[in-house]
């Protein structure tokens, strides 16, 4: 969270500090999962997160804001803040959950 740039947990906590002042998030997705209430995808509002694991031990390593209609907005180390699709095929095999944090 520099003025270079986000990673993918200081974009969300940037977002949550406009729109949802009096809830304080973890600052890594990791704890962000272990912190939020799960939801189903079915039940997910605008506003839960989503959550991606990889790596050789599938950890929690990216997390996105839930847009509706099966989109989340996030920061990608290759192009900056976009929206993109839970199922495009990257996203679709690292899907790990949604969690809700208010």
């Amino acid at each position: 969270m520099t003025v270079s740039g986000f990673d993918c947990s200081g974009f969300v906590i940037a977002v949550y500090r406009e729109v949802y002042e009096d809830v304080r998030l973890p600052r890594t997705s990791a704890n962000m999962w272990k912190a939020g209430r799960p939801v189903s995808l079915s039940a997910a509002r605008p506003g839960d997160l989503v959550f991606f694991k990889g790596g050789a031990f599938g950890a929690i390593d990216h997390v996105g804001i839930y847009m509706g209609d099966n989109r989340f907005a996030h920061s990608s180390s290759s192009s900056g803040v976009i929206y993109s699709n839970l199922s495009e095929t990257y996203y679709s095999r690292r899907f790990a959950g949604v969690r809700r944090m208010m």
